[in-house]
């Protein structure tokens, strides 16, 4: 009776024992899909670097105080995590990956070594730091996941810098643009984008029959779509930052000096541009309901970036960067953690 019992204990252990390893290796090659309408970064945080990133309470983003590496936080900035040794750069977040373009090459630290390989491109890895994977080996910008598809621009040696499309899984890579285009996003089955060499309209590619239209006539630069409005930095304008109805009626503008990059709250409550003017740069806040302006900083600072509970922006020199609370509080302070091992 015992030595049965003990049979089909030891069975059940073995079966078990198979059954963890079969849905270990299943999990591990397969690739888990997202909604259709999935964004893995605002448009804004892209346009600025995607230094930054927000997902399900988790905020992913890249360490300057660890040479760029990518690390992860709670979104009230608590418990930092070191996620993987990369310098990583345009950040999209999904339930379970995260997107980023490797930026070794332009490491401060870079180690030197001329033949060191795979510097750059655009990888996959899980949320754990965990299985990394290749989408693209040449070097990439402007990385933005929508849906099961991340668009970025790719370099070739061949061909120079054009628009790609890939599959989240690394497959069905298409050229999508023979143009240096940054994408703003996708919404009913077509890309939206600014022209880089042919004009500057703003522009659709229809991802069924990928043909090309234009949207709106004009001048455009960093278009961002939030509510009912469309903002953009206008290139005859002087870079002025406006913005129009959905329709392309309505041109409004909203802060009359040059500017050379600006964000939206996840509100649209505010809005935050650096304006450089020499003597009279800045950076600045504008309420968007009451239209009151408030001067933060004086200066020159870069790569504003938004996310839930906070707005972060950088000195242009690197030196430090700045992080204040998304609500409208006018107090600043320094955004500084923690370098940590893996």
């Amino acid at each position: 009776m015992f030595q049965s019992v003990k049979k089909v204990l030891s069975f059940l252990v073995i079966i078990t024992i198979l059954a963890i390893v079969g849905i270990f290796f299943y999990t591990h090659n397969r690739t888990f899909y997202n909604d259709e309408e999935l964004i893995g970064n605002t448009s804004g945080n892209i346009y600025n670097g995607g230094l930054f990133a927000e997902i399900n309470g988790k905020i992913y983003f890249s360490n300057d105080n660890d040479d760029g590496s990518l690390y992860s936080m709670n979104s009230d900035c608590s418990s930092v995590k070191k996620v993987h040794d990369d310098k990583a750069a345009y950040i999209n977040v999904d339930d379970n990956y995260i997107y980023y373009v490797r930026a070794n090459n332009t490491r401060e630290n870079n180690p030197g070594h001329i033949f060191t390989f795979n510097n750059t491109g655009v990888y996959r890895i899980n949320q754990n730091g965990k299985n990394i994977k290749v989408i693209s080996n040449n070097p990439g910008s402007y990385l933005t996941l929508n849906g099961n598809y991340v668009y970025y621009q790719n370099y070739d040696v061949e061909n120079g810098l054009f628009l790609y499309r890939s599959k989240i899984d690394g497959e069905m890579k298409r050229l999508l643009l023979e143009e240096a285009v940054v994408p703003a996003g996708v919404m009913n089955n077509k890309l939206y984008y600014t022209g880089f060499t042919k004009d500057h309209n703003i522009n659709t590619l229809d991802l069924s029959s990928f043909t090309e239209n234009t949207y709106v006539s004009g001048n455009f630069a960093f278009p961002i779509f939030q509510g009912q409005y469309i903002y953009y930095m206008d290139l005859s304008n002087n870079y002025t930052i406006n913005r129009m109805n959905l329709d392309g009626s309505n041109p409004t503008v909203l802060v009359q000096e040059r500017c050379s990059t600006y964000n939206i709250t996840n509100t649209g409550k505010y809005l935050y541009y650096q304006i450089d003017e020499m003597e009279n740069s800045k950076i600045c806040r504008l309420n968007l309901q009451t239209m009151e302006t408030e001067v933060l900083l004086e200066g020159y600072y870069k790569q504003i970036h938004v996310t839930e509970n906070y707005v972060f922006f950088k000195e242009f020199e690197n030196t430090r960067t700045f992080v204040l609370s998304a609500d409208g509080s006018s107090k600043l302070g320094t955004f500084d953690p923690p370098v940590l091992s893996k």
